[in-house]
């Protein structure tokens, strides 16, 4: 079950260490930290960051949450979202609360933010799209955590190391 407040800190988190030097990221490429966070933290501990759930969407694996938590952090003032002709860019107004996340649940936040900082929205994506829960499933198809757990190493962590 989706622990709101322990994913709208996922998601400020991923902000937070995920962001350009402008303190800005793209809408798909946070999504994708996000996901990361929640099935590398499945493969190693076989529970959920977060409790939600994704699909196989377009882009990449997305919760169908992602869209409802922005919008509300949108509305409180805690994000701002900007659009430009290319990307929706999600900045932080504030510090990002994290008394629902763990220590060790915000270093591997952390370490995957950092290590795809760099990266273009694109390279996450592709990234995502060659894992085998995105290739398994059917389009807009709920993914199931357990599909993570039949994956290469180096394909579940990609640019993170643990």
């Amino acid at each position: 079950m989706l622990n709101d407040t322990k994913y709208k800190e996922m998601i400020l988190t991923a902000i937070k260490c995920g962001a350009n030097t402008d303190g800005k990221i793209t809408k798909i490429k946070l999504a994708k930290l996000v996901y990361l966070a929640d099935f590398i933290w499945y493969y190693l501990h076989l529970e959920s960051m977060s409790g939600a759930e994704y699909r196989k969407l377009p882009y990449g694996p997305v919760s169908d949450a992602y869209f409802r938590m922005l919008s509300e952090l949108e509305d409180d003032e805690i994000i701002t979202v900007e659009k430009t002709n290319r990307a929706k860019l999600i900045s932080c107004n504030q510090v990002a609360e994290t008394s629902a996340l763990t220590s060790e649940q915000i270093i591997l936040l952390t370490k995957i933010c950092k290590a795809w900082q760099s990266s273009t929205t694109q390279e996450i994506v592709d990234f995502t799209h060659k894992q085998l829960p995105w290739q398994i499933c059917r389009d807009r198809e709920i993914i199931p955590y357990c599909l993570i757990i039949q994956e290469e190493p180096e394909q579940i962590y990609g640019k993170v190391q643990l």
